[in-house]
């Protein structure tokens, strides 16, 4: 099943549950003996992408949960998707896209979402909001990583002003 591969993928994600609707796909109206063999059309359906564990900056140990539009195909899955990751070092939400590219789950996605951090985040500020994009890659069923930029909202005390910008990273294991 190649869409466990856009599993593993969300499992080194951000998060975010704002899905578009716009891409659930049409349902096919014609009877089943209508349908030939030979030319299937793949169909959007809802369903989980992702879920695992990963250890990163700023969240640390971390859990996430996805889900989306899925589209499986004999070439390659997509997944439309809104992902929450919850840690020790703060929460996110994010929207993206993932795709497979490989026979061995493996694939890619792009997300982006909002963050906000507790009392003990790993190299960022507490209690701060932040916005940004990510990465994600996962070169084998099971294993991901993500890598992405991030910057800080809202004012700040003078003198904390310098690096609102903050790289966050993961590595994770995920179904």
């Amino acid at each position: 099943m190649r869409r466990t591969g856009i599993a593993i993928l969300c499992a080194s994600l951000c998060a975010g549950m704002g899905v578009p609707l716009a891409a659930r796909a049409q349902s096919d109206t014609r009877g089943a003996n209508a349908r030939t063999a030979e030319s299937p059309s793949p169909e959007w359906q809802f369903e989980q992408c992702m879920g695992g564990i990963t250890y990163g900056a700023p969240l640390k140990w971390a859990l996430s949960y996805g889900m989306g539009f899925v589209r499986e195909s004999e070439k390659h899955d997509l997944c439309f998707l809104g992902a929450a990751k919850i840690g020790f070092g703060g929460a996110s939400f994010s929207t993206g896209l993932a795709s497979s590219l490989g026979p061995f789950g493996s694939g890619m996605a792009v997300t982006g979402g909002v963050m906000r951090t507790f009392n003990d985040p790993m190299g960022a500020l507490a209690k701060r909001t932040y916005l940004g994009g990510s990465v994600h890659v996962w070169p084998l069923l099971g294993l991901g990583g993500e890598i992405g930029v991030y910057r800080r909202m809202g004012s700040d005390a003078p003198g904390t002003t310098h690096g609102r910008n903050m790289i966050i990273w993961s590595a994770g294991f995920g179904f």
